[in-house]
């Protein structure tokens, strides 16, 4: 039942650094678009009226997740897992029109894409396996759990979209790291990621097997450890070489500028080179709202999008930068206290899960721009232009709220 008497038990903090990174959002997808419509004679407001049009949609979103009983998710999470994975394989066989990716859904002159909503669908999916299974210690669990993510992580690696797979296996670390799963699991998750970060040099991996080992041995392992264990990182050693090869041609760039950022700064180091050249002309003040010479002579290619902080930085400055932060900064906090004062388990596993899957965009993406991490698509929450994300991320508020509404009893 609907009663808007609850708005007064919702978070206050939530709405408010919310409606200040759209309104900001706003701003600078204007900004980021602004000159480039004026050279083509076109509508100068065509992009921030199709993000309102996309604030629309996700505000309705918003309100249907809000006020309906967040614990429906969880008997409608096997429907909402099967949806996603049937969307993502079927996405697979549309024709691209000779692109090289294949990540939207194109509906009229609008388009879709369901690797986004498919991130709240799996926050959903695993607080529903962690509430329902209490205690994660067994193997049998931990292939389920592997199985659970495993199929769409490789069906979005497959689109190819790197950055959203990614996204998978951070928010599944993180929901297991807040539940009463073993250690032994965390270490089987987490080693073999160690692994591949270190394969690609070959001896330092080496010497970090044989502190594995070491370890092992000191902690009198039983031989399923050994094998789970260590097997797993060899595992994954030897497959890098075969994933790396399974990777598009543009990504292996963007990895290889990210390790040496001068070896293309032509091809895939443009971006982050740019990105860096505008938050650095911004100073502490900023250039001012339609100022900036890299973002308005369109020196970043989609900077209404993945760099959209780049603008931010460059025309607000470091106060701009620094408010933006401590926005992104409030939506994580509270999104923590609503998981710490949730009334069942499964509440707290979804607002946990909404909080990493938060945090991992905005480190990311800022990371991103900021040349600290490899270029991936990877929108800012909230600020980025793009439909997908804005709606996914509004839904994953509206859950919050509900969550936090259902702290407090009602009175009538």
């Amino acid at each position: 039942m609907i009663n808007f008497r609850m708005l007064k038990v919702s978070d206050v903090y939530l709405w408010g650094a919310v409606s200040a990174l759209v309104v900001i959002g706003l701003l600078a997808i204007f900004s980021t678009t602004y000159s480039m419509q004026i050279k083509l004679n076109a509508d100068a407001f065509f992009f921030v009226k199709r993000q309102l049009f996309s604030l629309l949609i996700g505000g309705l979103g918003l309100a249907v997740f809000a006020y309906f009983d967040y614990n429906y998710l969880k008997k409608l999470a096997p429907v909402f897992y099967l949806g996603m994975v049937g969307l993502l394989a079927l996405i697979l066989f549309v024709d691209t029109g000779g692109q090289a990716t294949q990540r939207w859904f194109q509906i009229g002159s609008f388009s879709f894409q369901p690797s986004e909503l498919s991130k709240i669908i799996m926050v959903i999916s695993l607080a529903a396996f962690f509430s329902a299974k209490k205690k994660i210690s067994s193997f049998k669990d931990a292939v389920f759990l592997l199985g659970l993510v495993g199929i769409p992580f490789l069906l979005i690696f497959k689109q190819p979209d790197l950055g959203t797979a990614l996204v998978f296996i951070f928010m599944l670390i993180g929901m297991l790291a807040s539940t009463e799963a073993s250690g032994k699991l965390l270490v089987i998750l987490v080693t073999p990621m160690i692994s591949a970060l270190l394969r690609p040099f070959i001896f330092l991996w080496l010497a970090y097997l044989v502190v594995l080992m070491i370890i092992l041995f000191l902690k009198r392992a039983s031989f399923t450890d050994w094998l789970m264990i260590l097997g797993l990182n060899i595992a994954v050693g030897i497959a890098l070489p075969f994933i790396w090869g399974m990777l598009k041609t543009y990504q292996q760039q963007r990895i290889l500028s990210f390790i040496n950022p001068g070896l293309d700064l032509h091809g895939a180091g443009y971006h982050s080179l740019q990105s860096k050249i505008a938050i650095g002309s911004g100073g502490f003040f900023g250039t001012g709202f339609l100022q900036g010479s890299q973002t308005q002579l369109q020196f970043i290619p989609e900077q209404h999008s993945d760099f959209i902080f780049s603008v931010i930085g460059e025309e607000f400055g470091f106060i701009g930068a620094i408010i933006v932060l401590a926005l992104f900064a409030v939506v994580v906090w509270r999104a923590l206290v609503i998981a710490r004062d949730a009334d069942d388990s499964f509440g707290s596993i979804l607002a946990t899960g909404i909080a990493v899957m938060m945090a991992f965009h905005i480190f990311a993406n800022i990371g991103m721009t900021l040349g600290l991490l490899p270029v991936v698509g990877m929108p800012l929450p909230f600020v980025s232009f793009g439909g997908s994300s804005l709606l996914m991320n509004l839904i994953a508020i509206g859950i919050l709220q509900s969550i936090a509404m259902r702290q407090h009893k009602i009175i009538f």
